[in-house]
């Protein structure tokens, strides 16, 4: 009885913590209401609302820090670094410092093949197999059909399938990206239905850069070669670069932090490099100051701030045809999302990583460019997603929603991990887990291994880095992912009929099977 009481005790003191979390995360109202004229400069009042704005999100949400840029036209009209590169440290933020940006890098692969097609080395309709006749998708008419454009477009029916590149990235190169494609069943209709493929885009970036001289097995340097080459130096963007090496060299880098069930917290630079493999999709480390120099290059209509033509007009805009149609909101061009708000053509790009989050917005009405940096993933509250909004509701006088529609998704997400931590467990029982602690294989994932900490918590061992999992009070044998790329998904852990210990792993778009490597066959 006691012990129940204890426990009743402990779930309503709980509870009030997650109502007063909740009540925490009222929403904020900026008292520039706009709009804003495309023949005005960009009012002070505007930015310096922003700026408000940002670091009220960056208290209530926990966020280290942030580094943002407006453009106007063709000059950097706001820039500032918030907060701080490692909370350890207390080292500040400044425009000048490295973060990742994720998917944000692929708006620039997609800028690259421009050029390309500007000097004839490809065409948009140049069909892949041209450049290597072993391409392959699994039906092999749409094989024969994928074009260039087709690689940018999120249109072919490859489906997302990230597990395997979280887990394997240390192992996999350019060319296993490649050579996947022809083992992942598709899915919808080609050229109609939207489906998210980052190992499509980095195909097509990595074989852009093969058409332009690169050779087979050595992909990911000859891509990153002619994105120094067409993009990073005509543009101006001296930081930017694919290398952890060269990050960590530089000494102005920003610790990524990520979520977990009951917070966050950082984790090495080097887990960043997960994305390595699909490097044209989501590997670049970047700055406000590069990415401004970038929106520079994008309102000026492909000719960067110190005059040099970087790509065609031409081939820019045609970066921003709606190819694919995503949702009520969204189309999809080439390496860029499209969005008709409220009046106004916006071509943006978010990305988001293990422990990092990025911006990059094109609004040729308003001749005008917006970019973000933070160094704290939420997939619940984006701080640069809402930022974003907030920017758009103020430049076209909408009304101020966005923020109201986010802190309604954080409460929902806070009475869940609330519910979640009433079912779920924070230690094992060493006696009961032994059996299993094994290393486990499956063919698409490769091997992992089940860990118990001296502390009694269990962990997923990927080889480079643990993600940790919590036992289901409810269910016998059945884990939960509590923090990194894969929290929220479950683990199920049982024996076959032939005796064999099995791992079931329930992920974003399949179920993945392991089994003992130590089992009897």
């Amino acid at each position: 009885m006691r012990k129940k009481l204890v426990w009743l005790l402990g779930v309503v003191a709980f509870a009030m913590i997650v109502i007063i979390g909740i009540n925490s995360t009222r929403s904020y109202k900026s008292q520039f209401k706009g709009p804003v004229s495309a023949d005005e400069p960009l009012p002070e009042a505007l930015t310096i609302d922003l700026e408000k704005y940002v670091m009220r999100l960056m208290k209530q949400f926990d966020v280290p820090g942030v580094s943002m840029v407006l453009v106007k036209g063709d000059r950097i009209v706001y820039a500032r670094g918030l907060g701080v590169r490692d909370l350890k440290t207390k080292e500040p933020v400044g425009t000048d410092t490295l973060m990742g940006i994720a998917s944000t890098t692929k708006p620039m692969t997609a800028v690259m093949i421009a050029s390309l097609v500007d000097e004839g080395v490809i065409a948009w309709d140049t069909p892949v197999t041209e450049i290597l006749p072993s391409f392959a998708v699994p039906d092999p008419e749409i094989t024969e059909k994928i074009t260039f454009e087709h690689t940018l477009c999120m249109c072919t029916g490859v489906p997302k399938r990230l597990e395997a590149i979280s887990v394997q990235y240390n192992e996999l190169t350019a060319e296993n990206i490649i050579e996947s494609l022809a083992t992942i069943p598709l899915v919808g209709r080609f050229e109609h239905t939207f489906g998210y493929s980052s190992r499509m885009l980095s195909a097509g970036g990595y074989l852009a850069a093969m058409a332009a001289g690169g050779e087979y097995g050595q992909l990911a340097p000859a891509y990153a070669r002619e994105m120094q080459e067409r993009v990073f130096d005509p543009v101006g963007m001296t930081s930017s670069t694919f290398s952890i090496e060269e990050v960590i060299a530089s000494g102005n880098y920003a610790t990524p932090y990520y979520s977990y069930i009951s917070g966050y917290k950082a984790i090495p630079l080097e887990i960043e490099g997960l994305y390595q493999p699909i490097a044209p999709a989501g590997a670049l480390w970047s700055t406000a100051d590069d990415l401004g120099k970038f929106l520079i290059m994008a309102l000026n209509n492909g000719v960067s701030d110190d005059g040099q033509r970087v790509v065609s007009a031409e081939n820019l805009h045609y970066l921003w045809v709606p190819h694919v149609n995503q949702d009520a909101h969204y189309n999809y061009g080439l390496g860029w999302d499209l969005e008709y708000y409220s009046g106004l053509n916006v071509i943006q790009h978010p990305g988001g990583s293990v422990g990092f989050a990025s911006e990059l917005v094109v609004i040729p009405e308003l001749d005008i460019g917006f970019a973000l940096l933070t160094n704290r993933l939420d997939l619940v509250a984006q701080l640069g997603r809402m930022t974003t909004y907030r920017l758009l509701e103020m430049l076209t006088g909408s009304e101020q929603v966005y923020d109201q529609g986010v802190r309604r998704s954080v409460r929902d997400a806070r009475w869940q991990i609330f519910t979640l931590s009433l079912v779920t467990r924070k230690t094992v029982d060493p006696d009961k887990i032994a059996p299993f602690l094994d290393s486990y294989h499956n063919d698409a994932l490769g091997e992992v291994k089940l860990v118990l900490h001296d502390d009694h918590t269990l962990w997923i061992d990927f080889g480079e880095y643990e993600s940790a999992i919590r036992p289901l009070v409810i269910e016998e044998n059945q884990y939960i992912f509590i923090e990194s790329a894969f929290i929220g998904k479950t683990i199920q852990l049982g024996m076959n009929t032939n005796g064999v210990l099995t791992m079931k792993w329930s992920g974003d778009e399949d179920s993945y099977n392991f089994v003992a490597m130590s089992s009897p066959e």
